[in-house]
């Protein structure tokens, strides 16, 4: 074995050990690079992207304090400063920066649908269907979809899930009692919306389409009555 691959070994350990404590991945190069010669070794680091991070999901999941002191092995700053030039500029020219945070460049090349019609952010969700509870126009941007919801429900994030897809969706009395929270209180908590199993537009436009299509169903039904027959018994 050469000077120059055993210092590139010993390099590939030592960061694989910073992020992996298991000693998973370190192991698994060091089993791997025992059965080449120096030539194939060199083959093999000429590859695209030839070290990969082997993880298994609570197991051998690095933090992120330990994905930092491996890049702090390869002298590589994972957290930047970042330069926002439109919030402040002094009297020098030199714009206001950030705390340190983590900036990723993505390889990956922006579709031209993302850039020329979704690189919208919403601040309102105000324009909506008041038939299905979809946003529209410039507010549609707010929505959440299926895989953001289920990453949510990955990490745990329940209240968070309630938010988005109650007070901050359709249902529009939990939304009135959040922002009466907020404009009183300056703040809003879980406890403070009381949400009702009809406080649904979608909820209640499927039922009326079930009810049509001759199916009963519990969404927001209580017995064979729907909430306004509840309401108003006399009907």
């Amino acid at each position: 074995m050469n000077k120059q691959r055993k210092e590139a070994e010993e390099l590939i350990y030592k960061v694989m050990d910073a992020a992996d404590v298991s000693h998973t991945n370190s192991d698994y190069y060091k089993n791997l690079f025992s059965k080449m010669s120096d030539d194939e070794f060199m083959e093999f680091c000429k590859r695209r992207l030839p070290f990969r991070f082997h993880f298994e999901t609570f197991h051998t999941e690095p933090k992120m304090h330990e994905i930092i002191d491996a890049f702090k092995i390869l002298n590589k700053p994972l957290l930047e400063r970042v330069k926002l030039p439109y919030v402040y500029v002094n009297s020098k020219g030199e714009p206001v920066e950030t705390q340190e945070c983590m900036v990723i460049y993505i390889h990956l090349k922006r579709m031209k649908q993302m850039l020329t019609k979704k690189n919208h952010t919403s601040i309102h969700i105000n324009q909506r269907d008041m038939k299905t509870g979809l946003l529209l126009s410039d507010d549609k941007g707010g929505k959440e979809t299926d895989r953001e919801f289920e990453s949510l429900a990955t990490m745990g994030l329940d209240y968070t899930i309630d938010e988005f897809a109650r007070s901050r969706a359709d249902a529009m009395e939990a939304k009135a009692q959040m922002q009466s929270a907020i404009l009183n209180k300056g703040f809003v908590s879980d406890e403070d919306i009381t949400l009702a199993n009809t406080d649904s537009i979608a909820k209640n436009l499927f039922n009326a389409y079930l009810i049509g299509a001759h199916i009963h169903s519990n969404l927001v039904d209580t017995g064979y009555l729907t909430p306004l027959n509840v309401k108003n018994p006399n009907l």
